[in-house]
């Protein structure tokens, strides 16, 4: 049975610091078949958590079928489908061009454009950033495939829901507390677990 690819769905996935997790959550979903289009890992507002953001090709059932299997690996304490829910995502692109003088005023002109940072400038080339969403960075890279690239790497995407609009309601410190007293729980069973 071939699974058909309906959209790009996003997991940020709330996991425990350990050396071997990111190891064996790439493996956990590679030996089942899933395709990873993009993975970035950042800290949280909390020391001993991580927070992974995966990108994947999928549908409902897809995306079912992988927050199961996530939840098979212990460090692993949530898991949160950002694939329909109102959230902020970003990605970051950086364009190193190869230009002479004459196209140097088009490219700062573009740059201009879409808000982008030139981060480094020689004679012969220029370094550009970028930050914003896929489209954003999809249409920078249209503009600029005109000059000589040099060099480009783009990241992963990172996202957060909006809080605001996710569940109806404002953000308030009464929400807050309960978010961090869940987390803490969690923490000090797994510690009890690991020191006992």
């Amino acid at each position: 049975m071939e699974s058909t690819y309906e959209y790009e769905c996003l997991l940020s996935i709330l996991v425990e610091n350990q050396p071997s997790i990111l190891t064996r959550l790439v493996g956990l979903l590679t030996r089942r078949g899933f395709i990873i289009e993009s993975l970035v890992v950042g800290s949280t507002e909390y020391d001993s958590l991580s927070r992974i953001l995966i990108v994947l090709p999928g549908n409902l059932r897809i995306i079912g079928q992988v927050t199961r299997q996530l939840y098979k690996l212990f460090p692993v304490v949530k898991v949160y489908n950002l694939t329909h829910v109102p959230s902020i995502t970003r990605e970051l692109i950086l364009f190193k061009l190869l230009v002479d003088e004459n196209e140097r005023e088009k490219i700062l002109e573009i740059t201009e454009i879409f808000n982008a940072t030139v981060v480094d400038c020689t004679n012969k080339t220029i370094t550009i950033e970028v930050t914003g969403d896929s489209e954003k960075i999809v249409a920078m890279e249209q503009m600029i495939h005109q000059f000589g690239m040099l060099e480009k790497v783009r990241t992963g995407k990172i996202g957060l829901s909006k809080e605001s609009i996710a569940s109806g309601q404002l953000y308030t410190i009464h929400r807050d507390r309960l978010r961090r007293k869940m987390v803490t729980t969690h923490i000090v069973e797994l510690e009890n677990k690991l020191y006992l």
